[in-house]
């Protein structure tokens, strides 16, 4: 025998739109199933600036409003 399984919303993607999307879905009571293919997200591993400050970021981007704050 098959299992049917159905559900008020399908969410295809995890990102920040497709987890929101989830989240609040959810929240309201609706069924909801969330489809993803990408790789398992490891965290602290996957995203190992997680801790560092903004600026201390080597890919960080500080504009020269934040810079003239720095300097003054």
């Amino acid at each position: 025998m098959q299992n049917k399984h159905t559900y008020d919303a399908i969410i295809i993607g995890s990102g920040i739109s497709g987890g929101w999307a989830a989240k609040e879905l959810c929240e309201h009571g609706l069924k909801t199933l969330v489809l993803e293919r990408g790789r398992d997200v490891k965290h602290l591993i996957d995203y190992p600036t997680y801790n560092t400050p903004p600026g201390n970021c080597p890919t960080a981007v500080i504009s020269p409003a934040n810079n003239a704050k720095k300097i003054h």
